[in-house]
Parts: structure tokens; C-alpha cells; sequence
């Protein structure tokens, strides 16, 4: 893997990722009163990233990154650092399996569990600490909303990432 194409993979993915965080989030969350537009703007580019780069640091890359550019442009809207420790955590999950995302049905569950684990888990942060400050409000109705969410996400975006492996994207960018 050459470090410049990853770190311009990186950086192209982090900022598209932040600026729909910054902008389109808070408009979907307007709509529904629920998380699930921020959650698919969060995981897609985490899991674009861990589909192609599949290097330990990647996806964590990503998500920080993504929260610092949400950072700057809506100075208020620290929710998003729940969202920059789940990238981590999905960074090590992915790790695990080689970040071997395909579209084998075993595969696409276990890789469906750890999304719904990191969402669940900003879920709680968001909810315990940004919210209402209740234990079990974070942990039983907002963590379980982030999860539902990531679910959307998943939705959407494993049919992309199918669709770019057959027509072999990610050869002709490989690392």
C-alpha cells in the first residue's frame, strides 16, 4: 500500500464523511427525531474505509477525522466524539476478521454484529452524556435507536459496496 493513496483515501472519505455529518445530520434528525440519518452517514464512510484500505488505523482515521471536520464547521455538536470512539472500536472489531468485508452470509452477520455493537455503544454515550443524562434511557431506548439505525446503514450500504466489488473497484484502487 502506498502511504499517499492512503492517506488521500483517508482524507477525501473523512472529509465527505464530516461535512454530511455537519449538515445533513441535523437536518434528518429534524425530520425524524431519531438518530438513523446520522447513522448511516457515520457508518458508511467507516465501512467504505475498512472495505478498501483493510489496514488496522483506517477506519479509526476516518472517524476521527470525520469528527474533527464536524468539529470545526458545528463547534457545538460534540455528540459526534461517541461516534469517533465507536469508529475505534469498529477499527479493532474489523481487525479481527482481516477487515474482511464480503458478502458471504456469515460474514455480512458477524460484520452486521460489530456495526450494531460500536453503534449501540455511541448510542449510550450520546444518550447518557448528551441527552438526558439517564443511565437507562441511554442503555434501553437511545443506545437500541442507534442500533436500528446502523442496521439502515447496513442496508444501504452493503448492495454499494457489492456493486463496487463486482465491478472491481477496489482492485484498480488497492493499497
Amino acid at each position: 500500500m502506498s502511504k499517499p493513496r492512503y492517506i488521500a483515501f483517508v482524507s477525501i472519505i473523512s472529509a465527505l464523511g464530516g461535512v454530511l455529518q455537519a449538515y445533513l445530520a441535523p437536518v434528518t434528525f429534524a425530520i425524524l427525531r431519531l438518530p438513523f440519518g446520522h447513522d448511516i452517514l457515520v457508518f458508511f464512510p467507516l465501512l467504505l474505509s475498512g472495505w478498501v484500505i483493510r489496514r488496522i488505523g483506517g477506519v479509526s482515521g476516518v472517524g476521527i477525522i470525520s469528527t474533527l471536520v464536524v468539529l470545526f464547521l458545528r463547534p457545538g455538536m460534540f455528540l459526534v466524539t461517541a461516534f469517533a470512539l465507536s469508529s475505534v472500536l469498529l477499527d479493532l472489531l474489523l481487525y479481527t476478521i482481516n477487515y474482511d468485508i464480503t458478502f458471504k452470509i456469515r460474514k455480512v452477520i458477524l460484520v452486521s454484529a460489530m456495526v450494531a455493537l460500536t453503534a449501540y455503544l455511541a448510542g449510550a454515550i450520546i444518550g447518557f452524556f448528551f441527552m438526558t443524562g439517564s443511565l437507562d434511557y441511554a442503555l434501553f431506548v437511545w443506545g437500541p435507536l442507534h442500533v436500528v439505525g446502523s442496521l439502515f446503514a447496513l442496508l444501504i450500504t452493503f448492495p454499494i459496496l457489492a456493486a463496487l466489488e463486482k465491478t472491481g473497484v477496489r482492485k484498480k484502487i488497492a493499497f
